[in-house]
């Protein structure tokens, strides 16, 4: 009859509709059955748990259709159910694919107006043992307990009746309840009205109403003043769209007519959902809003010391990065270098999420901004999109949790200029829960380029000792050319006697221009290896297989040996890494080396003429290429001075040789010392990191 008032049943019904609506929110499988066992609703959790679509399911007798078996006789699960109105407990049942399965089930009894029974709610899910559901009702009582015993207020909230007002609003065309919400405050006071506090803990008595549990007999919203009705909005937005809690900072009210301010935390879990319930817990945080005005005057007292730093500094905003490494993690991602490396994007979006949310006053000259304001937004504007490496290594250190990360990088400022910086992170704990995070900046231009002067000398000196050391290899390598052009002067000349017989030799001749250009190549090559030391190029770093430099840096002084009746062998590891370094520099270390051991050796009467070059790789520190020789050794006194300029033990030495092969050395991440040889003589030693991409050499003895 229009306009007629619900009745219970009616009431019953709208109410079972809204549960059922929300059913399908959850994972976990929901059906409705009558007392007889038709089932009556079947939720999308129930066709993923038992493999029957929903139109195969309704209608049918749950036993039917799941063939189940029970833990007691079906007529005592019953009698109890009437009982109690609940029941719960494993119930073995077969899947639509036919497997058999062990479910954990929970049956609530629903009557009519009449008070009897009208259906039955089963929640169920699958579990691996007895055992398992065992340790379930265990956690259930451990929840009870802390229930009560935790020092926070806890409430259990019904909220069902709000699922039917938002099914109502979604019938009517809603889709955005957030902007309703906003829009009608009016509603979510009324939602409030209808949510029924089931239970609280003593935390909440006490916190709440002095201790007098019958003061808690009052609606929801009576413990909501109007400033935080939006906080409710917000919670109930969040356990409908799937979140796992919603949390705030809030103002709440006492029985009393207090205001207070409370952290406010709502937990939605799966079973909880389902059966229209949530968890809400309260802290009082009163006191910590008191602690915040000290930290107040704590704060003028950093913006003095943060404003009177002689160097730059900025604030940061890091929140929206956190963001970022809280989603990484979700996905998995372990290796965050490899991932940055297959999604270079990344680096773009963290720049964009890291805001500058304060800087000091050296900081707005720093950049070259025209006002505080100009510098505040994205650190983006202030990394040169052609070397965001800095930037890169800070984010892998804080996606480690590292406090502080510092490194040498480039910064481009507001006013176009590009300037090298030692850039320092600092985000402890404390921070980084804030979500901030402080940079410092110290122009360090005037070094780089000073560093950059001394390479350039440095270079130039290598340089000048390679032009040296050819000038003492002149007959050597006089030698080495003169021998090709001689082979080939030769070939020519036998070749046109061939010719001019009566009968010309063809094939003869053709042998003998094979032979030319073989000796004209190997010439060309001879040439190449002195145009090579003899450049003054710029370093240029690369993966060098060791063994072919160490083969090279031999081959020139092949005749150089020869004459003087030194014998070399090697002595190659299998599988050596390469080493990341110029070859020309590394070469020229080596032919110092080994010119050093020839001069040796022959400045004595030694029976025995011998060097062995050898390549090991102890361990994964580093590559150590070892030059020992047969001549008298180095004192032990003189080897702390050997690497120093302008010492020398030779009576025409200038003693720039060793330290500009320590310099090459060092410049490429390594170290070189002397010590005793194998032969009787001195070991000259230098180790080079391995390339972190290596080849790898052969083994050539």
């Amino acid at each position: 009859m229009a306009g007629a008032a619900p009745t219970n049943e009616t009431q019953l019904n709208c109410a079972q509709a809204a549960q059922a609506d929300m059913l399908d929110f959850v994972h976990e499988s929901i059906l409705m059955r009558t007392p007889d066992g038709r089932i009556t609703h079947w939720s999308q959790g129930s066709q993923a748990l038992y493999g029957w679509p929903k139109e195969n399911a309704v209608g049918a007798l749950v036993d039917d259709l799941l063939s189940s078996t029970y833990p007691l006789p079906i007529a005592e699960i019953e009698k109890q159910l009437n009982r109690n109105e609940k029941w719960e407990g494993e119930i073995r049942r077969v899947t639509a694919r036919g497997e058999s399965l062990v479910v954990y089930t929970r049956w609530a009894l629903q009557r009519d107006a009449a008070g009897l029974p009208a259906r039955i709610v089963e929640s169920a899910f699958a579990v691996g043992s007895v055992g398992q559901a065992e340790a379930l009702r265990a956690s259930e009582y451990r929840y009870r307990n802390l229930f009560q015993a935790m020092a926070a207020s806890f409430w259990e909230i019904d909220f069902t009746p709000v699922g039917a007002m938002l099914r109502e609003l979604r019938a009517e065309g809603v889709t955005d309840f957030a902007a309703y919400f906003r829009k009608h405050p009016e509603f979510v006071r009324e939602m409030m009205r209808v949510s029924r506090i089931i239970d609280v803990n003593d935390q909440t008595v006490a916190l709440f109403a002095d201790g007098d549990r019958s003061k808690m007999n009052l609606p929801l919203d009576a413990f909501w003043p109007d400033e935080s009705i939006h906080v409710y909005a917000e919670s109930v937005l969040a356990a409908i769209s799937r979140q796992p809690n919603y949390s705030t900072e809030t103002k709440l009210r006492k029985t009393n007519g207090e205001i207070f301010d409370g952290l406010f935390t709502a937990c939605f879990p799966l079973e909880s959902i389902a059966k229209g319930t949530l968890l809400v817990g309260v802290i009082d945080i009163s006191e910590r809003k008191r602690a915040f005005a000290e930290l107040g005057r704590s704060e003028a007292r950093y913006r003095n010391l943060f404003n009177s730093m002689g160097i730059t500094c900025y604030q940061l905003d890091i929140s929206g990065v956190i963001r970022i490494y809280a989603r990484l993690k979700a996905e998995g991602v372990t290796d965050i270098a490899e991932h940055i490396h297959k999604n270079p994007g990344l680096i773009t979006e963290a720049m964009q999420a890291t805001i500058v949310t304060d800087v000091n006053e050296p900081g707005i000259a720093f950049v070259g901004a025209k006002d505080y304001a100009e510098v505040l937004g994205p650190v983006s504007r202030f990394w040169p999109a052609d070397d965001p490496e800095g930037f890169r290594q800070a984010f892998i250190a804080g996606y480690k949790s590292d406090a502080r990360f510092e490194t040498e990088t480039s910064q481009q400022t507001l006013d176009g200029r590009r300037l090298d910086v030692l850039f320092t992170f600092v985000s402890p704990p404390a921070m980084r829960e804030a979500g901030l995070a402080l940079v410092s900046l110290i122009d360090i231009s005037e070094r780089k380029n000073a560093q950059k002067a001394l390479e350039k000398l440095q270079n130039e000196f290598a340089h000048a000792s390679r032009i040296s050391m050819l000038g003492e290899l002149t007959a050597s390598l006089a030698h080495e050319v003169n021998q090709p052009l001689a082979a080939i002067s030769a070939n020519g000349a036998a070749g046109l006697r061939w010719l001019d017989r009566p009968n010309p030799d063809t094939a003869e001749v053709t042998t003998l221009m094979r032979r030319m250009a073989a000796d004209a190549q190997r010439a060309a090559e001879i040439i190449s290896r002195i145009r090579l030391m003899a450049s003054p190029q710029t370093p240029e770093k690369a993966v060098i297989s060791i063994g072919s430099l160490l083969q090279e840096a031999l081959l020139f002084l092949r005749h150089e040996m020869q004459a003087r009746g030194v014998s070399v062998t090697t002595e190659l590891e299998s599988d050596l890494p390469g080493v990341l370094g110029d070859r020309t520099q590394l070469q020229q270390v080596v032919v110092n080396l080994a010119m050093n051991a020839i001069q040796a050796i022959t400045s004595t009467q030694t029976p025995h003429r011998l060097i062995k070059v050898s390549c090991t790789l102890p361990d994964d520190r580093g590559i150590q290429v070892s030059v020992d020789d047969s001549g008298p050794g180095v004192a032990e006194n003189q080897r702390a001075r050997l690497f120093d300029s302008f010492y020398t033990t030779k009576p025409d030495g200038m003693g720039m040789g060793l330290p500009i092969c320590r310099s090459i050395i060092e410049h490429h991440g390594g170290t070189i010392w002397v010590e005793d040889g194998s032969l009787g003589g001195a070991r000259f030693c230098f180790s080079l990191p391995p390339a972190s991409a290596g080849i790898t050499s052969g083994n050539h003895t």
